[in-house]
């Protein structure tokens, strides 16, 4: 029998199992805890930022990791790590569809700004990572920002927000509320909720979340 360090439940040995892979330290925290640990993570971290749970280790979860915990996170894990590959990716949009999940690579790039969506057919800008702006080249839009395009400009305003650095209006797909600005030059790292600067956050701790935001916690790293 063995005490978990974080639940304090005293478990059979075999509640107990190494954490990463590369995880050197003991095996004091049992699998239901480091289960409850990575879904907490998932809520308000990129999956690529989630470490081990013993103090001081820093080792990250990788896809095996997170497999022989549970199967239904790893498909999960998985799935999120997947998606945020795909983002980071410059030529990649998502469909602007709310009902459709489905997303593109865009090779035209700028040239070609009209991406009909192969799974449900919704155009929308590359340039501008929007729907389609009908009837108005980018440059007219551009010079339009209230242009006449209602199913355009409702979007903007329910689904977008803008980049706190370069202002360009981005969307939230899924995955957690850590943001990067994909703009060239720009990869600003952000919080969804309360615009923090998540370089900040990643230094010193969820302090410097607004005192609003779910995430905000008064202890610092």
């Amino acid at each position: 029998m063995m005490e978990c360090q974080i639940c304090f439940d005293t478990k059979i040995i075999s509640s107990f199992s190494k954490i990463t892979a590369n995880c050197k330290h003991k095996l004091n925290i049992c699998r239901s805890c480091v289960k409850n640990h990575i879904t907490a993570q998932l809520d308000s971290k990129s999956v690529e930022d989630i470490n081990c749970p013993v103090s001081g280790c820093k080792q990250k979860f990788q896809s095996d990791d997170v497999k022989k915990i549970s199967k239904e996170l790893f498909e999960r894990f998985d799935g999120l790590m997947v998606c945020q590959t795909l983002s980071k990716l410059p030529e990649f949009r998502w469909c602007k569809n709310p009902k459709c999940n489905s997303g593109q690579l865009h090779l035209e790039g700028d040239d070609a700004p009209i991406i009909t969506c192969q799974a449900c057919g919704k155009k929308s800008c590359y340039t501008h990572d929007i729907p389609w702006h009908a009837g108005q080249t980018c440059t007219e839009y551009e010079n339009n920002k209230n242009g006449n395009d209602e199913e355009t400009q409702k979007f903007i305003s329910k689904e977008t927000k803008p980049c706190p650095r370069c202002n360009v209006r981005i969307i939230k797909n899924e995955g957690c509320d850590h943001m990067t600005c994909r703009m060239k030059n720009c990869n600003y790292e952000f919080c969804w909720l309360c615009f923090a600067d998540h370089d900040k956050i990643r230094k010193h701790g969820n302090s410097f979340h607004k005192k609003s935001c779910k995430y905000y916690t008064t202890v610092t790293s």
